[in-house]
């Protein structure tokens, strides 16, 4: 079971961005019904509006965020699910997560949508967090802002050793475009079988990746790719 941490949020929309207005509470509410549980273990994550995004690294070709990449607060962090398990119906919650604490202010990254990526501080640097679910989101293009965005796509084993790099800009286009148009279907069981890692570098040095099943042509564990999009990475490995 994952952990959580409750988040306020007030929608304003503006040019795409979600803006906060009244985040006053930054205690987790007594109704929460929250059993200490040292054993339990969560991934890192904190869910706004429905969406659950997951703490990013920078992966073998990123780089980090920096206090300039962080845009307006969008929610506040209240309640911190560490070392807890939910003993109530429904699960997460919006403004639930695991590891940041309450009051922790979450924040828009410059440049790109906020219902894709999310920052927030901890130890006083700043993390990244990626949406992983979201629920109204019914291709690629709708969980993924990365239109326009990639400069060039890697290809890792799962050790993260680069086994290719596709980096022709009309190739790269081609590839996300056809990445964003396709349906993201529901996660089912992941292949056994080890995968690769795609990485997405983007324009301004940063990067998401995704775990890629060549055979079955599954990003993340969701539906199939289209037939164009695997035979253009299968014939880009060694």
């Amino acid at each position: 079971m994952r952990r959580s941490i409750v988040l306020v949020v007030a929608t304003m929309l503006l040019a795409g961005c979600t803006l906060a207005r009244g985040l006053t509470s930054t205690t987790c509410p007594s109704s929460r019904r929250l059993l200490p549980q040292a054993a339990a273990d969560y991934i890192d994550f904190v869910q706004v509006d429905g969406i659950t995004y997951q703490a990013r690294t920078a992966g073998p070709t990123g780089r980090e965020l920096h206090d300039s990449d962080l845009g307006a607060q969008v929610a506040v962090v209240r309640c911190k699910l560490a070392d807890h398990i939910i003993e109530e119906p429904g699960g997460q919650l919006d403004g639930d997560a695991a590891y940041l604490d309450p009051g922790t202010a979450l924040h828009a990254v410059r440049g790109y949508r906020p219902s894709f990526r999310l920052a927030a501080r901890r130890e006083s640097k700043p993390v990244l967090f990626e949406a992983a679910e979201n629920p109204r989101a019914g291709t690629w293009g709708d969980l993924l802002d990365l239109g326009g965005k990639v400069r060039r796509i890697t290809v890792h084993d799962d050790s993260l050793h680069q086994l290719a790099v596709l980096g022709d800009r009309r190739q790269v286009t081609q590839l996300v475009g056809l990445l964003l148009r396709s349906p993201l279907g529901p996660t089912g069981p992941c292949p056994d079988r080890a995968n690769v890692v795609l990485t997405f570098s983007l324009e301004d040095g940063t990067a998401t990746s995704l775990a890629y099943d060549p055979p079955s042509r599954r990003l993340d564990c969701h539906s199939p790719l289209p037939r164009a999009f695997g035979a253009t990475i299968d014939a880009a490995l060694p």
